[in-house]
């Protein structure tokens, strides 16, 4: 397989896993809600620029691709630690019931 494919789809099931993490501790439909626009937001871009990039050969550099793979692992890596502030809460908040 090609290594931009490779890339692009680790890329993008870390950023479903750390959205299905903060899905998980949050556990509320309101709030999940919100969370499925904020996934396609950061997403799609990579997704587009990845296939845009695989149907047409550019001869120079292509540097909106490089720039979508910059905002998604950032994007990613955001969502990441909330999700990681959100579990942290989570326990936390049980401890100190179990403790009462």
């Amino acid at each position: 397989m090609n290594r931009l494919l490779i890339l692009t789809i680790a890329s993008e099931i870390f950023l479903l896993l750390s959205f299905l993490i903060i899905l998980l501790t949050t556990g509320k439909t309101k709030r999940s809600i919100f969370l499925i626009p904020l996934l396609i937001i950061g997403g799609f871009p990579l997704l587009y620029l990845a296939i845009d990039h695989m149907n047409s050969h550019y001869v120079d550099a292509n540097i909106g691709l490089g720039l979508a793979f910059m905002f998604t692992w950032i994007y990613s890596a955001i969502a990441f630690v909330v999700a990681i502030i959100l579990i942290v809460r989570r326990k936390r908040k049980n401890n100190i019931s179990k403790e009462q």
